[in-house]
């Protein structure tokens, strides 16, 4: 007979410790982590948020074709916890493409400097990283540009159109969100998870239906 087994969540690895490393600042040249062709799915593994912490993203995703002007449709295909438990209300927090232009910011948003950056694959020592550092900002710096669950929780089943700024998209996602079925409010319950998304381009997109800000549309069975 099978004793009973209680889960335990993955000990939590740092994001600059880790093969693929996460980023908290937003530059279109933070190097792409991997490519997608359009009608291709990956899954992100992501890291929980701390209280009070800034969101450790995964990405950037380069979108094979993309260029500033066209819209990306991102499918949330599936949306799960590390630890194995089920949790059929699983969203990401985070979801957007790189930003236009380094240092560009919402009015009223502080530049956050390169103290606790960040940067994926731009790391300390290489060529062109204090300048990454220093023009890079923050998730609360991208304004409309960057979505998530404050939003819709973008549940599977979910789309988002999402309007590309730099060559590639550069696509990421992050601070995942598991909260109970009867909880409105998931800004307790990030966690470690992961989440599988079916990314389409279409090219021109921005010209073509006028979507200039990122499009939500929620899985209509959620809620």
């Amino acid at each position: 007979m099978l004793s009973p087994t209680t889960l335990r969540p993955y000990p939590p690895v740092p994001a600059c410790a880790q093969a693929v490393p996460g980023h908290n600042r937003w530059h279109p040249d933070i190097p792409g982590v991997a490519e997608v062709i359009t009608g291709g799915a990956v899954r992100l593994e992501c890291e929980g948020r701390p209280p009070g912490e800034e969101a450790v993203l995964c990405g950037p995703i380069v979108v094979i074709g993309a260029e500033a002007g066209d819209v990306i449709a991102v499918d949330v295909l599936d949306v799960g916890r590390s630890d194995g438990r089920y949790s059929p209300f699983g969203h990401p927090g985070v979801i957007g493409c790189a930003p236009a232009a380094p240092g560009v910011r919402a009015v009223g948003v502080p530049a956050a400097g390169p103290d606790g950056a960040l940067l994926g694959r731009c790391r300390p020592g290489l060529a062109g990283y204090e300048r990454v550092a220093a023009e890079a900002v923050p998730t609360a710096a991208r304004g409309r540009e960057v979505v998530g669950c404050s939003i819709a929780p973008l549940t599977a089943g979910s789309r988002i159109l999402l309007p590309v700024h730099a060559r590639g998209a550069k696509l990421s996602v992050g601070d995942l969100h598991f909260p109970a079925p009867d909880t409105a409010d998931c800004a307790d319950a990030p966690l470690p998870g992961w989440i599988d998304l079916r990314i389409n381009l279409t090219k021109r997109g921005v010209e073509r239906f006028g979507i200039t800000a990122p499009m939500l549309l929620p899985d209509p069975d959620a809620a």
